[in-house]
């Protein structure tokens, strides 16, 4: 080959070489950019996955919460029906009662007027009334 020809061919050579060598660093620092690209991607999945278990817990804490509070409401209208039972229980005791004074004010007066008659027809039988029939002390 002619020495022209064989320099030519050399330095098509070389820039091939070059060429192929700056391919391969670029392939390199590409695999490593990716490399690290995936490390990223993977803690940040990591990362999600971690925020997701901490939802799921903090759902089932709410849950829970929701429940508590729906047997709080349960219980708070039980004893709102217990009071309201215990409140007509007590208005109707208060009826007898307020009935059983006034019963007992009417049979004051009742015994009162009774113990009245009872000590005029003493004190008439004392008087004498009594006696004109024979039926007194002599």
């Amino acid at each position: 080959m002619e020495p022209e020809v064989e320099a030519r061919f050399q330095r098509i050579e070389a820039l091939l070489q070059a060429g192929a060598e700056r391919g391969n660093q670029m392939e390199m620092r590409f695999n490593r950019r990716m490399d690290r690209a995936e490390q990223r991607m993977d803690r940040a999945e990591q990362r999600m996955d971690r925020a997701e278990k901490r939802m799921d817990r903090a759902e089932k804490r709410m849950d829970l919460a929701d429940q508590r509070m729906d047997r709080a409401e349960k219980r708070m209208e039980l004893a709102e029906q217990r009071m309201e039972k215990f409140d007509r229980r007590l208005e109707a005791t208060r009826k007898v009662v307020e009935t059983g004074m006034k019963l007992m004010a009417r049979l004051n007066v009742t015994v009162n007027k009774l113990a009245e008659s009872q000590k005029a027809m003493l004190d008439s039988m004392r008087a004498g009334n009594g006696r004109s029939h024979g039926h007194g002390r002599h």
